[in-house]
């Protein structure tokens, strides 16, 4: 068993157990092949093989708020939408979940079209199915500001936005490009469905936006292809706001629990400075 970690043979042997807990009719001799997926922020991800097909084990390492694992489990198991990876088992109350490899490529490390995208939102917003769970990207910043030292604008900036500025639909919430994977057939699987509820279809728009780079002279055009209909300036800034708000928050709670990975500390200081130009 290969596991790119210090602990190696303990780890396997606590992975094999997760894994046999939550398929009970599998047998550790037929499971093996471990291997660390790093880039996981909320979870650590490995991949693993079962009599020779390939599986990832998701085993998150502490509680986060914000998550609904009950909700997750619910919307992926239903498969009601086509672009979600193939569950094999899921625990709510761990949040543990195996699911069926994807092959492919993760979409942040391609260079899609932003028409792509549109294109891929408007499906995915289409599919998802109605649920009463809102998702508030603005409280989700407050919470965390309040467990880190932040300049002071920050936490004036965070009381004084409103959310949310439109009619809210089914969103995913952090759909950010290394969440997605464009597979060998082109379809486009959607991963990480903890934050799922309502929110501004907007915000899903801004989060591939900002994640992927696109200029910044498109959003107009791409928030009104999207939602087919003229979107303000005032609701594109809101928008932009929570969405900032909501990464430094994240990066600066993650930084003060222990966490100093370098993209983190970048998202940080990435969030601030775009922040500053939202005032």
């Amino acid at each position: 068993m290969l596991v790119n970690q210090d602990n190696g043979l303990a780890l396997s042997q606590q992975l094999l157990g997760w894994i046999c807990d939550l398929v009970p009719s599998w047998t550790a001799e037929d499971i093996g092949s471990f291997r660390y997926l790093d880039g996981g922020y909320s979870n650590r991800n490995y991949r693993f093989t079962h009599r020779g097909s390939i599986y990832v084990l998701r085993a998150p390492h502490r509680e986060r708020p914000f998550v609904d694992r009950h909700l997750e489990r619910e919307l992926l198991l239903a498969r009601q939408v086509p672009a979600t990876p193939d569950i094999v088992a899921f625990d709510p109350f761990s949040g543990r979940m195996i699911s069926r490899w994807v092959q492919g490529h993760l979409l942040a490390d391609l260079s899609p079209d932003p028409d792509q995208v549109v294109r891929y939102l408007r499906r995915l917003h289409a599919d998802l199915p109605e649920t009463r769970r809102t998702f508030d990207p603005v409280a989700q910043a407050r919470l965390y500001l309040q467990s880190v030292a932040v300049p002071d604008w920050i936490l004036r900036l965070a009381h004084r936005a409103v959310w949310p500025q439109a009619t809210t639909v089914s969103c995913h919430n952090d759909l950010n490009p290394w969440n997605v994977i464009q597979g060998p057939d082109g379809r486009w699987v959607t991963l990480d469905w903890e934050w799922f509820g309502r929110n501004d279809p907007l915000f899903d728009l801004i989060t591939l936006h900002q994640s992927l780079a696109f200029d910044d002279t498109l959003l107009g055009e791409l928030a009104e292809a999207l939602l087919q209909t003229d979107v303000s300036e005032a609701r594109t800034r809101a928008c932009l706001t929570a969405f900032w708000l909501r990464e430094f928050a994240w990066a600066a709670a993650e930084i003060a629990a222990g966490d100093t990975r370098p993209e983190i500390l970048e998202q940080r200081s990435r969030g601030e400075e775009r922040l500053q130009g939202l005032v």
